[in-house]
């Protein structure tokens, strides 16, 4: 009997540096915004890095949210819990994790400009779950979609939940040797993000669960070596 392929959720990666905390940009090579560019994209306000007051913001509502959370991690590590705040690595490509946050990098008919715009967690349903899917050994590549039942809103999920009957769609699909391989991103929570870098030099910053990042990029880039590729690929 086949196996079933590997399933991890994934979505755009979001900014975590004040500057660009949960922002996201998506740029051509000259660092152009290409969002207007991309067929059939829903419209959203336009990207920008805050200046001061903004990132003091961002700052005064992160140290405010530590506070509030810090009994509840107390609690749960008296329980035995493995729950902890979530860390983040040290910074390693400033221009594109501080001054700005791409997570599409391409230029016209760049690969990475074909991902489908489900993968942006604010221009899709918050019922709407994105996986990427991993045939093995050399299967295609899929991103699926699905809505979730156990999702009560944009932010909360109730748990226990299944996939709404006849909801599934395959959203988008590249054979597996079109990606020449993928790494982590350490300045991401818990080592989260992660960058798959396409045959024709785009690349995309995605994100998942810590586990799912592993996953997904030791599946990508086992297929890239054993398809004999050359993974010395540049920095996102």
């Amino acid at each position: 009997m086949d196996e079933k392929p590997d399933r991890y959720r994934v979505e755009f990666a979001s900014g975590t540096a004040a500057s660009v905390a949960k922002r996201r940009s998506y740029r051509d090579l000259d660092r152009n915004d290409i969002e207007g560019d991309l067929p059939g994209w829903p419209t959203r306000p336009a990207f920008g890095v805050r200046g001061f007051f903004g990132k003091l913001g961002v700052h005064v509502l992160t140290a405010t949210t530590g506070l509030l959370m810090l009994p509840l991690h107390i609690l749960a590590d008296a329980l035995g819990s493995p729950a902890s705040p979530a860390m983040r690595g040290e910074l390693e490509d400033r221009e594109n994790e501080v001054d700005d946050f791409p997570v599409m990098w391409a230029g016209v008919g760049g690969t990475a400009r074909t991902l489908p715009w489900q993968l942006d967690p604010s221009r899709r349903s918050w019922r709407t779950v994105t996986e990427i899917e991993l045939a093995e050994p050399d299967g295609p590549v899929r991103i699926v979609s699905y809505e979730d039942t156990a999702r009560g809103s944009r932010f909360l999920s109730w748990g226990g939940g299944q996939k709404a009957p006849g909801t599934e769609s395959v959203l988008w699909s590249v054979p597996r040797e079109e990606i020449t391989g993928a790494e982590i991103r350490r300045f991401s929570m818990d080592a989260s993000d992660f960058t798959v870098f396409f045959r024709d030099g785009s690349w995309a910053r995605l994100t998942s669960s810590p586990h799912g990042a592993r996953r997904i990029v030791a599946l990508l880039s086992r297929s890239a070596l054993d398809a004999g590729s050359d993974l010395t690929v540049p920095q996102a």
